[in-house]
């Protein structure tokens, strides 16, 4: 083990309380009471016992703290596991317990500490108070040494110093001597500036003024022994620091919009969530509003009052209806549970943490939306979809309906879009957002697809890949078989820059057209269910993605680097998107990692989709009789 490492392991112990018996329980808090008791206990962690039967403690860091903090190392306990053991775990839970919430209010109190203002934003006469200041403060030293009856020379060589270098300054001769004063105090005051800014050379001049008028002449009276005029009071703790910027009455409608501002110089598929729920937040709580005036009230009841809006609130409300009357009138359908955490809560808390970092020192409040929960009158889940089963991938690709849009060559959309989702397992939106003329190629013969934000977009095409982590990925060998390198060759050769050139593009999405005429066809052939429990819908073109991740699963393939999730682990998945249990009829087949393209045995690939008039008209529109799925390497 490392010294440092060492070092940070007896800091740890150096926390903990007392663990001898004797120790005092009033010290060791309620759970431990509770503990000794047997009686039952909130949630704690951090007990941890290895594979040789030894006990330690294992400190749990939250992801805010991490970055401050650092890891802890497990703490060994010194015995086998036991009650005992538990028990002295639990004693250093209560401690490190402790030292976090000591390390919290540490920080609230850092981030509550006004913090002065850049020099170039500062108002002139915010530069003047500041200048002012400095030169009160050379007046208190010497009149304190003064007082203190120290030798003339030493309050002459001072004199003399500030007299020659404001003189400088004043009489136009140079200001290179002031100016290095100055730079000296701002960064004391931790101010930042630019010497080359017009403000700091306004300053300097403001500094020579204030010591000719606050100290060079009182000074001259001092040393001339006429009068010891005493300098001027120390200003108020409870004032501004230096250069702190009094309250320009900033309202919550401009914080907003210069927040919003901000992110929307560097979009990510997140931005649109933030600026939908802070132009709710402003409408709800009133733009007008100071934002020293904003209170915690403002914030619950706002996060209380928004799950009684309709859930095309946004729609309407660009439609030109107020929130007001939205909110007058009964929904017949409110946002659900996961909408209010993810687009509107999760969004308004970022909002509050970074105006309380950037704007506390003029006003802004501590405010928290944890444990403010849904009020409205949907489940959780309840829209959540399934993967589809084969029987019903064959029903829904043998279906008249399916056969009509393969043989209709204006259908391309209709047709390549759930095909291509359902063999690849992206998502609907990162599929149509496709470049014919940037985002597929050849990789060592190997076609593949290209997931990026940072290739070119068509025209019209805002691109967003939900990780923000660029991915390619080989082509399905079904997807070759029924042409797609051939309809991306010709939509390249005609110079097309989307993947479906005749579709509509909505407020930058190229899939949110599209997804409609999906859903109508899961209708027509009768899978459609928005009557199922949460998690077993059918709805849309997400059971596409659903379906590849079930199957793929079954198959022991892990697909995440494939379906873009952010995470090299499978919990996501299995948690949202394997819905179905494996068969008990088919072994399972154990394969290799994913280096290439597994190419089909024939039965396989002979009637698994209708092929196009391209790769379709050649096929008919035949569909499987088995679903196979498994995606792997030779």
């Amino acid at each position: 083990m490392s010294s440092k490492k060492i070092q940070a392991h007896q800091a740890l112990r150096k926390r903990c309380p007392d663990t001898k018996p004797d120790s005092s329980r009033d010290q060791l808090g309620h759970l431990l009471r509770l503990f000794d008791q047997g009686k039952a206990m909130p949630a704690w962690s951090g007990y941890h016992v290895k594979s040789d039967g030894r006990a330690y403690f294992r400190p749990y860091v939250p992801k805010d703290l991490r970055p401050i903090i650092g890891p802890q190392p497990m703490v060994n306990l010194g015995m086998k596991a036991s009650k005992e053991a538990e028990r002295l775990a639990l004693i250093h839970y209560i401690a490190f317990e402790s030292m976090l919430s000591k390390r919290r209010e540490e920080l609230a109190a850092e981030a509550a500490r006004p913090r002065p203002i850049p020099l170039g934003e500062m108002s002139e006469e915010s530069r003047q108070s500041f200048a002012v200041q400095l030169a009160q403060g050379f007046n208190r030293t010497q009149h304190a040494a003064l007082k203190g009856l120290r030798p003339r020379e030493e309050l002459l060589s001072l004199h003399e110093s500030l007299s020659q270098i404001a003189g400088d300054v004043l009489s136009a001769t140079g200001t290179e001597g002031l100016a290095w004063l100055t730079e000296a105090f701002l960064l004391a005051a931790e101010i930042p500036f630019d010497k080359t800014e017009r403000a700091f050379r306004s300053l300097v001049f403001e500094f020579a003024s204030a010591l000719d008028s606050d100290f060079l002449k009182p000074s001259t009276r001092r040393l001339h022994g006429r009068e010891a005029v005493p300098p001027p009071p120390l200003p108020r703790s409870d004032t501004a620091p230096l250069g702190a910027e009094p309250s320009r009455g900033l309202s919550v409608g401009q914080l907003i919009a210069v927040y919003t501002q901000g992110k929307e110089r560097n979009p990510n598929g997140y931005t649109r969530k933030i600026v939908r729920c802070l132009t709710l937040f402003r409408e709800v709580v009133g733009k007008d509003l100071p934002i020293a005036q904003l209170r915690q009230l403002h914030v619950t009841d706002f996060l209380r009052t928004i799950c009684r809006l309709p859930s095309d609130w946004a729609n309407r409300f660009d439609e030109g209806e107020s929130i007001v009357g939205l909110l007058a009138a009964e929904a017949d359908e409110v946002m659900s549970p996961t909408t209010y955490k993810d687009n509107y809560r999760a969004p308004l808390k970022a909002f509050l943490r970074d105006s309380r970092r950037d704007y506390g020192d003029v006003g802004f409040p501590a405010l928290i939306v944890d444990g403010i929960e849904y009020t409205g009158d949907r489940e959780a889940g309840e829209d959540k979809q399934r993967a589809l089963r084969p029987d019903e991938l064959k029903r829904l690709f043998e279906s008249p309906d399916f056969a009509l849009i393969a043989n209709d060559p204006s259908a391309d959309a209709a047709y390549w879009l759930p095909v291509i989702a359902l063999f690849s397992g992206a998502r609907p939106r990162e599929i149509c957002q496709l470049n014919p003329q940037t985002d597929w190629g050849f990789s060592e013969g190997i076609p593949f697809l290209l997931f990026s934000q940072a290739t070119p977009a068509g025209k019209g095409v805002r691109k967003t890949v939900k990780t923000g982590e660029e991915r390619r990925i080989p082509m399905h060998s079904e997807l070759l078989r029924l042409g797609l390198p051939d309809y991306l060759g010709s939509l390249k050769q005609a110079g097309a820059d989307r993947l479906f050139p005749t579709a509509a593009i909505k407020k930058g999405n190229p899939y949110e057209a599209l997804g409609g005429a999906f859903t109508d066809l899961l209708k027509q052939v009768g899978l459609y269910d928005n009557a199922a429990p949460p998690g077993r819908k059918v709805l849309g073109m997400y059971i596409m993605r659903k379906t590849f991740i079930t199957f793929a699963a079954h198959q022991r393939v892990i697909s995440y680097e494939m379906t873009g999730h952010s995470t090299e682990t499978t919990t996501i998945q299995r948690r949202h998107y394997i819905t179905e249990h494996e068969p008990l009829g088919e072994p399972p087949r154990i394969l290799r990692r994913l280096q290439h393209l597994r190419r089909w045995s024939h039965e396989q690939v002979t009637e698994v989709l209708p092929g196009s008039a391209r790769a379709r008209r050649a096929h008919g529109a035949g569909a499987p009789s088995r679903l196979p799925v498994a995606v792997g390497s030779h």
